[in-house]
């Protein structure tokens, strides 16, 4: 009698035990999926759709450089049309993206020397540009470019 109630209680534990592997499985997949579909999509105009460089010769260069919590020049002043900003790092690491505007665009420099640049449509207005890095625009490193 005694063997039989052991092997019920064992066989009523690896069942609890299947289940509930199985179930966390399932909770775990269905999380993911949840979690992924809520990342994708919507096309809300926001950071994430990826930035595409205009087409078209560049008509004027503009040289901004990097440093520790500044930006040199950091009030620009440039003409509509393409144009191709290049960052220069005087030191760490910065990168330069725009406050509201050029949704995606993104320049990142990786110590003193390194450079990046990219073409961009510039279209009247002013915008302000910004150090995205944890901290570095509270330290003031941010300008603005005006387009006229």
């Amino acid at each position: 009698m005694k063997t039989i109630f052991m092997k019920t209680i064992f066989m009523k534990t690896v069942s609890t035990r299947t289940w509930t592997r199985r179930t966390g499985a399932l909770l775990a997949a269905l999380a993911m999926t949840v979690g992924f579909s809520a990342c994708g999509g919507g096309d809300d105009g926001g950071g994430s759709k990826a930035y595409v460089e205009p087409k078209g010769a560049s008509t004027e260069t503009i040289s901004i450089h990097a440093g520790n919590f500044y930006f040199d020049p950091h009030k620009i002043t440039a003409k509509p049309g393409i144009a191709t900003i290049k960052l220069t790092s005087d030191n760490n690491i910065h990168d330069l993206v725009f406050d509201g505007a050029y949704s995606g665009y993104l320049l990142e420099v990786s110590g003193s020397g390194s450079t990046d640049s990219k073409k961009i449509d510039l279209k009247p207005g002013k915008y302000t540009f910004y150090c995205s890095i944890t901290g570095h625009r509270a330290a003031g490193m941010e300008g603005t470019l005006t387009v006229k």
